[in-house]
């Protein structure tokens, strides 16, 4: 176990990541579903370094791990659009993150976005404006991070064979 990444099976396919996925992150009990379907809870991750990316990634393909990624964190998904090689070589997106933020007075939340719920599973748009004013002020909530990335991601996660 690392000294930031913690690994919370939830049963014997199902685990929740949280903290930081880093040089110190051990996933060797995923060997066990080697050729398998393991899902992911990503809510909790607040942080990743390449080591710890690397190591993520060797386990996933060496074993042939087929992942379905819950719940990313606005920080998994912006590394996942930069290195789609996250989800492995059969994985799946199944729902995750987006952070939004007031410009006027800076209060951010997360909007949860799923797959055939409430964003489509064959288009890579998402919502830049849900519809919602900011809680704190009345103004507009807009997208924290470039729409590039979420962009990005959207259109890995459909190669991928998301929607399925």
């Amino acid at each position: 176990m690392s000294k930031g990444c913690q690994l919370d099976w939830k049963s014997s396919n199902s685990v929740v990541v949280s903290g930081e996925i880093d040089e110190h992150a051990d996933f060797s009990s995923f060997i066990k579903l080697a050729g398998q379907i393991l899902y992911v809870d990503l809510a909790e991750v607040i942080r990743l370094n390449s080591s710890g990316l690397r190591s993520w990634i060797q386990t996933i393909v060496k074993n042939q791990i087929q992942l379905v990624l819950r719940n990313c964190s606005p920080i998994v998904v912006e590394q996942f659009a930069l290195i789609p090689q996250f989800i492995g070589n059969q994985g799946r997106v199944e729902s995750f993150f987006a952070r939004y933020q007031c410009v006027s007075c800076n209060h951010d939340e997360l909007k949860h976005f799923q797959f055939g719920q409430n964003i489509s599973d064959t288009s890579d748009q998402i919502p830049l404006d849900f519809g919602a004013p900011c809680p704190s002020c009345g103004d507009v909530l807009e997208l924290d991070q470039s729409d590039e990335i979420y962009r990005a991601f959207l259109q890995y996660s459909l190669k991928s064979g998301r929607a399925s």
